[in-house]
């Protein structure tokens, strides 16, 4: 009898769990983002973005959301599937992922 493998196809650049943990020490805060599609899952490496990354998302934002996107992926990019560079659907998927890590925090004001 034949076994049906259903496991995902994984793409993450054929980087190793060694340049993975590199990534943990070299950058305070790092993340992976994965994007599946179909029976794919493509892996993208990403650091925490610098403030002057910040500065220049927001300045292209207010002219080209998508552009400003594409700032942001190439400024905090460590490495991973290059078709999250490169296919659009999973270009906007990461997009969306990255968001979230920016509206991610939760703060809280208290009187003294």
């Amino acid at each position: 009898m034949e076994t049906v493998n259903n496991a995902p196809k994984v793409f993450n650049g054929d980087l190793t769990d060694a340049q993975v943990e590199a990534f943990k020490t070299q950058h305070r805060k790092s993340f992976a983002v994965e994007i599946k599609d179909g029976d794919e899952v493509h892996i993208g490496y990403f650091k925490r973005p610098t403030l002057e990354t910040l500065k220049a998302v927001t300045k292209v934002a207010k002219s080209d959301e998508v552009e400003a996107g594409k700032v942001m992926f190439d400024n905090c990019w460590l490495g991973g599937s290059q078709e999250l560079r490169t296919d659009a659907l999973l270009f906007m998927a990461v997009q969306k992922k990255l968001g979230e890590v920016l509206n991610g925090f939760q703060g809280l004001i208290k009187n003294l």
